[in-house]
């Protein structure tokens, strides 16, 4: 389930707790009970978004690994440097073809 989907089911389950005590503190005037009540259900939607959409950490490092941020740090995922290390087969930087490689090939035909 994606971050939002559960903000909004948690949204709906939450609601409904607070819908009739608002809904009985409006009719019988009660000011200080409806204020109660609010702010009562501002706080449970605020710890509600804290827990499934705030509180997710970044899959990579926002720094890099020798401590000094660089111009894109912020706005340029870096990779993780643990899986560069882990999996250097993957990381594998590819060979590039020359001019002179190509040229070669065409004379062998």
């Amino acid at each position: 389930m994606q971050r939002k989907t559960r903000f909004l089911v948690g949204l709906i389950l939450v609601a409904p707790l607070f819908a009739l005590p608002i809904i009985i503190a409006i009719t019988v005037n009660a000011i200080w009970t409806l204020a109660l009540f609010i702010a009562g259900f501002f706080a449970s939607v605020y710890w509600l978004y804290h827990i499934t959409i705030k509180n997710i950490k970044p899959k990579y490092p926002l720094v890099n690994p020798e401590g000094h941020p660089d111009i894109y740090s912020g706005r340029m995922p870096r990779p993780i440097y643990e899986d560069v290390e882990r999996f250097p087969w993957f990381f594998k930087k590819k060979r590039k073809k020359t001019a002179d490689n190509t040229e070669k090939v065409r004379k062998k035909h």
